[in-house]
């Protein structure tokens, strides 16, 4: 028995390396000119607009800080009509 604990190492060979998903978003940010808003609804049960908005500003401030010059968003909490209904969620705008 040998007291070599690589002595079986063998490289896997032509394994493709992953999608790097970190640099990607799942918000349209790149199509919000200067002045533009939108607002994200609160819709999954289980989310508060409070974590939605922790979720969207992370996602803002990644995305613009990649930008040249660094672009600004500012996003607040509100209540909005949607389909006639009042309801709960986040507006953002691009001020920058």
């Amino acid at each position: 028995m040998s007291n070599d604990p690589w002595a079986d190492f063998k490289p896997d060979m032509d394994v493709p390396l992953p999608t790097d998903t970190r640099n990607s978003t799942s918000y349209p940010w790149d199509k919000f000119q200067v002045g533009a808003s939108f607002f994200f609804q609160t819709d999954r049960d289980d989310d508060t607009s409070k974590r939605l908005k922790n979720r969207l500003d992370q996602s803002t401030r990644t995305f613009a800080r990649k930008q040249v010059p660094p672009w600004k968003f500012t996003l607040r909490v509100k209540l909005e009509k949607v389909d006639g209904k009042e309801v709960s969620g986040v507006r953002v705008w691009r001020i920058e």
